[in-house]
């Protein structure tokens, strides 16, 4: 079991005490382990990190601006490694993150997405391809029927079954079974996909459903909740950011099923959900007490001209910038700093891109991050999300 796991668990029995519950055994001496799903909160949009054994899976990326919350949850949990990231489907809600993730440091063993997918006329242009490819990698495109290893379960793609105009439809739909459980992923999968996975009888009895299409009502079907009987219901979204969502038809048929329903807007860092021997639990998370924000580092200088950025640190003491990001506000382009990367007591460091003359400390893998005529304003932010300068 990887560290970042075992902390969760740790959190939990320390909930179950305080609650006084009494637990009959460790969760750690269990001969399988636990299949567990954290669902970050990054707004109207999916970020799955799904765990059982010794994989890790990410499955989607939320939109590139929530970076900064997903970042914050992956640096919580001390994720260093992924076995795969998964790609239900190429909105920007779920696909997003993608190019910051591919520019930070955490492993990424494989890269998966739908063999299927609408509005884009070049696979060069695929959000999971270009991504993949900043590492010189390419992705395996999934189909129903595939199968990735889940600790001693494993992970089933049953859907799309057939490629659809409508590019929700061509969303990913997952099962996970470990540790006398299942759990249905839904994407954002809706009526039509549902209807077809339905009829295709690939749809078992779960105990836990990722609730498809952020709960939106065109999702979500009375057939579906009762052949998947779930106990557990998440939902990913931010009614602020999506008022429609959750619709009060899918509230109400999923409470009315006696699933017991999580929102992820409703909690800190996101919602949680173990199974474990078949046993299930469910609760909002928030997050530990994060380290004090270092606020010595900031931006000296952006070039336009020469498209490049420089930070400089004015405090005493070295600053490890691992994992911090810059944002450029006109075009929107992240740039995540490596792992490693020390900047000195009153030292610079200047970031170029493939647009610039010369060559920097950092290369930004992009070209013409800096607008030249226009005001383009420079965000950095640390490995947790914080806004530690800004120059405009």
């Amino acid at each position: 079991m990887t560290r970042m796991w075992m902390m969760i668990l740790a959190l939990l029995l320390a909930l179950a005490l305080l609650s006084g519950a009494v637990l009959a055994e460790s969760p750690y001496e269990k001969a399988e382990k636990p299949l567990t799903l954290f669902a970050v909160n990054v707004g109207k949009g999916d970020a799955l990190l799904l765990n059982s054994g010794a994989e890790t899976y990410l499955i989607d990326t939320g939109l590139q601006e929530h970076w900064g919350e997903l970042s914050r949850a992956l640096a919580m949990l001390q994720v260093s490694r992924l076995t795969g990231v998964i790609l239900t489907h190429t909105d920007k809600d779920h696909a997003g993150g993608l190019m910051a993730l591919a520019s930070s440091s955490i492993e990424v063993e494989n890269w998966y997405t739908p063999a299927y997918y609408a509005d884009i006329k070049k696979e060069s242009k695929h959000p999971m391809v270009e991504a993949a490819a900043l590492r010189g990698e390419q992705p395996t495109f999934l189909r129903a029927g595939d199968e990735l290893p889940l600790g001693t379960g494993r992970l089933t793609v049953i859907g799309p079954r057939s490629a659809s105009e409508v590019e929700n439809c061509n969303s990913l739909v997952l099962i996970a079974e470990a540790s006398g459980g299942r759990m249905l992923l839904a994407g954002d999968m809706e009526f039509p996909e549902e209807e077809e996975l339905l009829r295709a009888g690939v749809i078992p009895a779960c105990d836990v459903l990722k609730v498809g299409n952020h709960g939106e009502n065109d999702a979500t079907s009375e057939a579906l909740v009762r052949a998947v009987q779930p106990r557990i219901a998440v939902i990913s979204t931010n009614s602020t950011e999506e008022p429609d969502t959750p619709a009060p038809r899918v509230l109400a048929l999923l409470a009315g099923s006696g699933a017991k329903i999580l929102e992820t807007q409703k909690a800190q860092s996101g919602v949680l959900v173990t199974i474990d021997q078949g046993e299930v639990t469910a609760n909002l998370m928030g997050y530990g007490e994060l380290p004090p924000a270092n606020g010595s580092v900031t931006i000296a200088a952006v070039d336009n001209k020469e498209d490049c950025i420089t930070l400089r640190n004015n405090g005493s003491a070295a600053a490890d910038l691992s994992g911090w990001y810059i944002l450029s506000e006109r075009g929107s382009q992240i740039f995540v700093l490596p792992r490693g990367t020390k900047l000195a007591a009153g030292s610079e460091l200047t970031i170029t891109s493939y647009s610039s003359d010369g060559q920097g400390d950092l290369v930004w893998p992009d070209k013409k991050v800096w607008h030249k005529s226009k005001d383009d304003a420079a965000y950095l932010y640390d490995v947790y999300g914080r806004e530690i300068d800004v120059l405009k």
